[in-house]
């Protein structure tokens, strides 16, 4: 199997399907979110650090009212899940046991809260959490086919974001950019 890559994880979630690690439905579902959300990296791009929710939002950008927000929140749950269990396969592949391994009490049932696996606390790739799976963020439907929501990473663990129309005219970025400044902490104040 690849390094920590798109391929790679293609080949990941090939591999917990055919060797029974997931379900074949809930595999499938990984692999047609993964595909979509990701279509943007190349087939050897590192994904360490990918920014899951910065992704979804650009998927919807390129595919403006294709997917429902509630289709845009599933897939990004099943991204972020992706890679969590392939950062955990590709930093111990013998002790690797897949998402359908649920230890049972003794009574039989299983001894955690029932939960999907992507309802997960945090996921992580790497090192860095990337969201709070537990609730998640809403895409709003105000990205309609004349608008862009437009990430901005502001500051590090800081994505600003932004919703302008498709069509947007220098006298509109220049008003905006003047509200956007007079928003900041070191913003001159009017005397009186």
């Amino acid at each position: 199997m690849e390094a920590y890559t798109k391929s790679g994880a293609l080949q990941f979630i090939n591999y917990c399907i055919a060797k029974g690690l997931v379900n074949s439905n809930t595999g499938g579902g990984w692999k047609a979110a993964f595909s979509k959300i990701m279509e943007g990296f190349g087939p050897d791009d590192d994904l360490t650090g990918v920014d899951v929710q910065s992704e979804v939002l650009r998927y919807n950008n390129r595919h403006p009212g294709l997917l429902s927000p509630d289709s845009l929140n599933q897939y990004q749950k099943r991204v972020l899940l992706v890679l969590q269990e392939f950062a955990k396969y590709v930093a111990s592949p013998t002790t690797y046991k897949g998402i359908s391994s649920r230890p049972l009490s003794t009574n039989g049932k299983s001894s955690e809260k029932k939960s999907t696996p992507e309802s997960k606390a945090i996921a992580t790739v790497g090192t860095a959490p990337l969201v709070d799976t537990q609730q998640p963020k809403q895409i709003t439907s105000a990205v309609t086919d004349t608008s862009l929501m437009m990430p901005f990473p502001l500051r590090p663990n800081f994505l600003a974001q932004i919703i302008i129309p498709r069509d947007l005219t220098k006298e509109e970025a220049t008003r905006l950019c003047n509200f956007i400044q007079a928003l900041s902490q070191d913003a001159p104040v009017a005397s009186t």
